[in-house]
């Protein structure tokens, strides 16, 4: 949609180079079992197959470290990412609406953007 193309709109993409994966969560039984890397370089051979973009990129959630709704045993992905290549682009950020559990109204989130040249 809208809200996604904005920050790239803003510092000057070309959005038709632009290949965006859309979220994922790979449960927790499955975790450390290698799923994570072929899932990755899967994207990327069919982003690159396709012939046509430049860069791949995703978004995560930032929330606080006090955040009432992180687990508590959280780890951050962020150094997963990097190992694969994937960048932390601060100044691609989105906001996104949805109801936290418990919560009676949705609130906006701050998403953050990850890209790799491809």
């Amino acid at each position: 949609g809208d809200d996604f193309k904005k920050p790239f709109i803003e510092q000057n993409y070309n959005l038709e180079k632009v290949f965006y994966c859309g979220e994922s969560i790979l449960l927790p039984d499955y975790r450390g079992l290698g799923f994570y890397s072929y899932f990755f370089s899967e994207r990327e051979h069919h982003a690159r197959t396709l012939g046509r973009f430049d860069v791949i990129t995703f978004c995560a959630v930032q929330r606080d470290k006090a955040h009432p709704l992180r687990p508590e045993n959280y780890t951050p992905l962020d150094p997963v990412w990097k190992k694969y290549g994937y960048r932390k682009q601060t100044n691609l950020k989105a906001y996104f609406p949805w109801k936290d559990v418990s919560k009676s109204k949705e609130t906006k989130k701050e998403m953050v953007f990850w890209a790799k040249e491809l």
